[in-house]
């Protein structure tokens, strides 16, 4: 038996930001076989669950600060120290960019973002004509389609209301201000950063990345790390590429993926999670 994760932007999610249908088949053929296949994704678990239906399977969200079983119980949470992610909120209100909060229940995020992320763009492309204006709108538009998606007026409220805060995402067409942010939060004690995507940084509590998270629920589930698979493409992967047995690089993932890889597959548009587990794995 092995215990095989899947990410889900850039891997089993296409261009489109919707499952491969078959890499969908390819998973549920993986556990008809006796297998366990978890998503492991930078997505909250609701929009995890939203996006590929009726799959039945244990998630890492989060970026791995959440760990579900199959029936969607909650095993293991680590999110941001309370005080911390108050001070987090408060240092990006006062760099007005655009930024969300992952919460049990939503992922929120001030109520004038689009606002500020569509000024950063109109910057950005004056400065740059060559811009391609619709592809980079296009990029930013899919964080305002995420299940369980709610714009706040007060995202402090959060934190006095005693909500758990899972996760801290930035947005921001800014080169100068997203590496300004990066490094702020590196250098702070309870948290790190990680990316998924060009121009977005995500803030995580320290203890927090996809491989502890994948470490516990193979402990859990009582699978041995060497006979853990995983599939991903980005830098928020790296964690639990460094953990796993086999390590499975989409054709698409960027070079400090494919360095630590096992073997590569082809693309996330290419149905690249089903040709991986089907003839690379020979499931």
């Amino acid at each position: 038996m092995k215990l095989i994760a899947v990410d889900l932007d850039g891997t089993l999610l296409t261009a489109d930001s919707r499952p491969s249908s078959q890499g969908l088949d390819a998973i549920s053929h993986a556990v008809s076989k006796g297998h366990i296949v978890s998503l492991c994704t930078g997505r909250a678990s609701f929009d995890a669950r939203h996006l590929t239906g009726e799959l039945s399977v244990p998630i890492i969200a989060s970026n791995g600060a959440e760990v579900f079983d199959r029936e969607g119980q909650l095993l293991q949470e680590t999110p941001i120290d309370p005080d911390t992610a108050a001070e987090a909120i408060r240092y990006l209100l006062k760099h007005h960019v655009y930024f969300e909060i992952f919460c049990p229940e939503a992922i929120y995020s001030p109520s004038d973002g689009e606002q500020k992320l569509r000024a950063e763009m109109d910057i950005l492309v004056s400065a740059n004509p060559d811009t391609d204006r619709e592809r980079l709108w296009e990029s930013a538009k899919i964080q305002f389609v995420q299940f369980g998606f709610r714009g706040i007026d007060h995202p402090l409220q959060l934190i006095e209301q005693g909500r758990p805060v899972y996760k801290l995402l930035v947005c921001t067409f800014n080169e100068e201000k997203l590496n300004e942010i990066t490094l702020h939060f590196n250098n702070q004690p309870q948290v790190h950063t990680t990316s998924s995507a060009n121009h977005i940084v995500e803030i995580i509590a320290k203890a927090t990345d996809k491989g502890n998270a994948l470490r516990f629920l193979a402990g859990h589930l009582g699978v041995d790390m060497s006979d853990t698979v995983v599939i991903g493409d980005s830098y928020n992967d790296i964690s639990m590429f460094q953990v796993a047995g086999t390590k499975i690089a989409m054709g698409n993932a960027v070079d400090e993926i494919k360095q630590l890889a096992t073997a590569t597959t082809r693309t996330n548009n290419d149905h690249g999670v089903a040709y991986a587990i089907r003839h690379l794995l020979e499931i």
